[in-house]
Parts: structure tokens; sequence; C-alpha cells
């Protein structure tokens, strides 16, 4: 008799999921359904004084209690803070947030903060880790949340995680906080906010969401959900962000690379987690100040090289879904990231092999490294990892 193993799948705080209309009509519609009333909108700097935004902005309408556009890359702990002080002196009932994964973060972070009463970095940081978290399981007080809308404008699919980094400059440490409620309830994907985000950083955003479809399916713990959702998020990404390369303006093919990268984190509802690439990731973009789509780019075949000994058969299911059946992991997702002309090692982005020590120093920072298939023990590990990526 075939014996069955254990294992679940966890429902997140997530309701819905909205695409195929302007993104200002679905927004107008959601804060109308829900009754907000005053509206904190969230951007980046770079946001300000764009067309998109202003489009938002009468979307929102007299709902719009104020606005914060000082999210920073990585996630700053100083501007969550920030703007968590103003949702509070706002009386804010819903956020907005538009921008890639460090703005999406933040708005978690931000809900977080407001409704545990954090305004110091003490309260934050090292207090709500990932790690023994079922984001399945509503608290109590799960009615009190500011609620949340995100509108993405990279791959990154931080909308779709129950989790958020955030970087404390001063150490140039980032961190990883989790809370079951820290979601958006609401996320709305139109192709056409993409085109606000330059297209070399919008790759790379494509280059993570392979990372983390890649890292899940060669895990050594997958489920079958896990790897349909990841093959399926590989085999769109290899398709679509080549012909995004070729043509910035193709709508289609941004609008299922939108598709793809919500794939790619689908598995996490699992338990598989991701391993060293997005762990290292982390810590090169807090040290380094590079975009964690780049630091996929660089990292992920080192990674995926480092690991092949333990996990060579998962690994080649990576390679079929990328199309590369014939060749690593490693090397089809090099070719991939080499295609729509991305850089691959880390001497590209003005990393020294005199920096890789600290690196490495700092990386058991990180507590995602602990599930890494091969395990990453000392940190001449992590310095074989780097000079395979160097």
């Amino acid at each position: 008799m075939m014996s069955i193993s254990s294992g679940f799948y966890r429902q997140f705080a997530m309701e819905r999921v909205l695409h195929g209309s302007p993104f200002d009509t679905l927004l107008a519609a959601e804060l109308e359904a829900g009754g907000h009333e005053k509206v904190l909108l969230l951007t980046a700097p770079q946001a300000v004084g764009t067309p998109d935004l202003a489009r938002l902005e009468t979307a929102i309408g007299n709902r719009l209690a104020g606005s914060f556009s000082g999210l920073a890359p990585h996630t700053p702990l100083e501007g969550v803070l920030k703007a968590a002080d103003l949702a509070r002196k706002l009386g804010a009932d819903h956020l907005v947030a538009l921008g890639g994964g460090s703005v999406i973060d933040a708005a978690k972070l931000i809900a977080l903060c407001v409704h545990e009463g954090i305004d110091a970095p003490e309260g934050l940081l090292d207090k709500y880790p990932t790690a023994g978290v079922d984001p399945s399981r509503r608290p109590s007080s799960a009615g009190g949340w500011i609620r949340m809308t995100a509108l993405p404008m990279t791959l990154s699919a931080a909308e779709f995680t129950w989790f958020a980094g955030v970087t404390d400059t001063a150490k140039g440490l980032k961190y990883v906080v989790g809370h079951p409620m820290m979601m958006a309830q609401t996320v709305i994907m139109d192709p056409a906010l993409t085109l606000g985000m330059g297209a070399t950083d919008f790759l790379a955003s494509g280059i993570r969401a392979v990372d983390h479809a890649a890292e899940r399916l060669a895990a050594l713990t997958s489920h079958p959900f896990n790897d349909a959702v990841c093959r399926q998020a590989l085999q769109m990404l290899s398709a679509y962000l080549p012909r995004i390369h070729k043509d910035p303006r193709d709508l289609e093919a941004r609008q299922q690379s939108q598709m793809a990268g919500w794939l790619s984190q689908a598995g996490a509802g699992t338990g598989v987690r991701v391993g060293a690439s997005h762990a290292l990731g982390h810590v090169l973009g807090a040290h380094a100040g590079i975009p964690h789509g780049l630091t996929s780019c660089l990292l992920l075949p080192a990674v995926m090289t480092w690991n092949a000994g333990v996990n060579a058969e998962r690994q080649a299911l990576v390679s079929a879904a990328l199309g590369a059946d014939d060749i690593p992991a490693a090397e089809a997702i090099r070719r991939l990231v080499a295609a729509i002309e991305l850089p691959t090692r880390l001497r590209d982005v003005g990393i020294t092999r005199d920096d890789l020590p600290l690196i490495a120093a700092k990386s058991f920072h990180d507590p995602g490294l602990r599930n890494n298939p091969r395990p990453v023990e000392t940190t001449a590990d992590v310095q074989e990892i780097l000079e395979l990526a160097w």
C-alpha cells in the first residue's frame, strides 16, 4: 500500500487579486465597496509627479487623507517608522501601496507598526520572526488592522507574502519580519503600471520571480502543488521576459509575467522555503545597495551550482521548466539572465574579492540561510558560493 506523506496547504489573509481592467477603475470600486474614508497613499520618491500617480489620486478622490513618498529601496527602517507615525496621526483606515517590493514591504510593516504601537527600532527588529509563524491562523485582533491594497510595478511578488524585509541602515543589515496579518487584502495588477518602472529594474525583478520558483522547485521538501505552480512560473517567465526585453511596451508579455510572478510565490502556501540565494541576496542588497532583482541574477546560478551535489534531480526539473533540459539549472538560469542583458557576476556590479569575507561574515544574520538544501555551516561555505558568483 502506498503511504501518503504528511503536509499542508495554507490560505493566507489575502482576499482577492484583480486584473483585466484599468488600475484606477479597479481601485475606485474597491474603496467604494469597503467603505474606506481615510486612505494613506504610499509610493517611492520617483513616483511623485507621474501621470500614474495623478490617476491614482483621482481614483481615491476625497478619501485621500495623505501621501508618503519617502520609501526608498531595501525598505530603510527610518522611512517605515515615519510613515507609520503619519498613518496614526491621520487615523488612516486603508493603505494603498504603489511600487515595487520595497514600497509594498514597507506598507506591510507600517500596518504592523500601527497595530502593535511600534514607534522605535527596538520594537520591530528581531521581535517578529518568520520562524514558527503559521500565516493561515488569523489572530483574534485581525479585525483591528489597517487594510491594504497593493498595486505592484515589478515582478518581485512581495504583495503575495506575509513577511517583509526591513533594513537597519546604520548596521547595513536587513531583517525579515513576519505576521499573519501583514499582507495586502487586495492586489490590483495592471501591466500598464509596470511601464513606469525602468526596463532594467523590471526585467531584474522578473529574475527575482525566477529565484522564488527555482529555489522552491529545487527544494528537497517539495509538494505537488509547489511543483505545479513553480514549473508554470518558470515556463512563463522564460517565455515572456525575453519578449519584454525585445519590446518593452509588450503589454501582453508584461501581464503574463505578472501572472508568473504571482505563481512564483504561490508555493509558499505549502511551507516549501527558498534557500541561500534569497538569504545571501538580503545580505548583499543591504551591504552594497544592489536591488534584489540583480542579486538573484548574480547569486542564483552560483547557489544552484553549489547545491547540485544534493538536489540534482530537483534541479533537473528547473532546467526542464526553463526549456533547457540538456544543461544544468545554473547554466539555464545564467543563459536567461544573459539573454535579457543583465549582469551575471558579482564583479559586473563592482563587488571586489576583498568584499567577499565581510559579506560572508554578515550572512549568518539571515535565518533563511538555514533553509538551503545543502547545509551552509560555516563562513567558508558562504565564501565558496560567493567565489562561484564572483
